[in-house]
């Protein structure tokens, strides 16, 4: 199966994105082949042998986090219901030091200057 090419895959499997992708016949027919092939090609990174579809799916959802996306949004383009499905699947990617958060609270809390704003401790 590995040696298909693009074409003979696409004549094995008809791939209709408005319906269901019906797992095995995805997994086999397009997913493994694909992860078989890209592995003999010399300039690329290797897959690991097991990888499973399932994989790229949490790929994309750390791509989402790492890019800033909201939460709500990313439940939405993952099909989440609930948003906090998605933050509970994923809630270790939203873990950090929340620095950016908290500088714009102190920054809320910076008197600009002038104004009648006086300062109680120095």
């Amino acid at each position: 199966m590995a040696a298909l090419t693009v074409a003979e895959a696409e004549e094995r499997i008809e791939l209709d994105w408005s319906q269901a992708v019906r797992h095995q016949n995805f997994y086999k027919a397009v997913f493994r082949p694909a992860v078989l092939r890209a592995n003999r090609q010399p300039t690329l990174v290797g897959l690991p042998p097991a990888l499973k579809f399932h994989s790229l799916r949490h790929t994309y959802a750390s791509l989402c986090v790492a890019a800033g996306i909201p939460p709500l949004e990313i439940a939405r383009f993952m099909g989440h219901a609930k948003v906090t499905t998605t933050l509970t699947v994923y809630a270790h990617l939203f873990e950090d030091d929340h620095a950016d958060a908290m500088n714009a609270l102190a920054a809320m809390g910076t008197p600009t200057t002038g104004g009648n704003v006086i300062r109680l401790k120095s």
